[in-house]
């Protein structure tokens, strides 16, 4: 069956650009659009077929669009992450110094506030006793030299002492050995008295 459509344009009629009164050099002469040449309305099929490739192009689009996204998300993330990497490592630096700090004033970074006052507390105590012990370990090493210091005369007098003993038992044994001997010769002299 032939179908005859009805024309939307009269055959006998022309057409002429809408502003006809400027020179030829200032008139805009747009293209003509192929749906307006066309003669005959797009049937049902090829409006569908025109349908899918136009949803087609917007999917293709809309995946683009979102592969652009997610480049520039990852760019935007790969940078955060640097950002807080290199942050990280300052807070690592800070973290190091600060229980240098603490180790050097024997604080334990765990300890509240209460336990760190009682830990100060407990170390002045200490302090106090440690310097109270010392000034005492101090007196008496002074004292034990100057006992030493008598000690060691007291055995220098004993052994003179000892060693004059000594000389005057020596003496002693022979004022015995010359009584003895006297007492001999008086007692041999009395017999020849007698």
């Amino acid at each position: 069956p032939s179908l005859h459509f009805a024309s939307n344009v009269p055959a006998d009629s022309v057409f002429k650009p809408a502003n006809q009164g400027l020179p030829k050099s200032e008139k805009k002469v747009e293209p003509v659009s192929k749906k307006i040449v066309a003669r005959r309305p797009l049937s049902r099929y090829q409006l569908e077929a025109e349908l899918k490739n136009k949803n087609q192009l917007v999917e293709t689009l809309k995946q683009q669009l979102a592969r652009a996204e997610g480049t520039l998300k990852l760019r935007e993330l790969k940078k955060e992450n640097e950002r807080l990497v290199h942050e990280v490592e300052k807070l690592k630096k800070i973290q190091e110094t600060c229980m240098t700090i603490l180790e050097s004033r024997n604080i334990n970074p765990g300890s509240t506030i209460e336990e760190e006052k009682e830990m100060r507390a407990c170390r002045e105590k200490t302090t106090m006793l440690t310097s109270k012990v010392t000034e005492e370990l101090m007196l008496f090493c002074h004292r034990a030299a100057q006992e030493k210091e008598v000690l060691e005369t007291a055995m220098a007098k004993w052994k003179s002492a000892q060693e004059e003993n000594q000389h005057a038992l020596e003496k002693h044994s022979d004022f015995q050995a010359q009584i003895k001997e006297w007492k001999t010769k008086l007692e041999a002299l009395g017999k020849l008295l007698a």
